[in-house]
């Protein structure tokens, strides 16, 4: 499916997914969306860029970097999280990312 997901109301208002995969890209308004839109036993999987990426090259414009723990907190009380990073990778290049793993009980 495909949507601009930035210029208006939410597509997909009612529907609910088993998977929701999100790479490289940080709106906020979005992430409870995105955990509401969740079957029971749905996952999450979310990996984006983190504070601290501004010294590998972009994004470093802080309004596209997660806060230390952003992503634990956008899920808290609501899915389990069942893995988590918030560290510097080498590969594909260098930058910080953080990454989760998070279950609709």
């Amino acid at each position: 499916m495909q949507a601009d997901l930035e210029s208006g109301p939410w597509p997909y208002e009612g529907r609910r997914f088993a998977g929701i995969v999100v790479t490289n890209y940080l709106h906020r308004p979005l992430l409870p969306i995105l955990v509401d839109s969740l079957e029971p036993q749905g996952m999450l999987l979310y990996e984006t860029f983190a504070r601290g990426n501004e010294r590998f090259g972009k994004p470093s414009n802080p309004a596209f970097l997660l806060e230390p723990g952003e992503l634990l907190e956008a899920v808290r009380g609501r899915l389990r999280v069942v893995a988590y990073e918030d560290r510097v990778v080498a590969e594909p290049r260098p930058a910080a990312i953080q990454r989760i793993a998070a279950r609709r009980e």
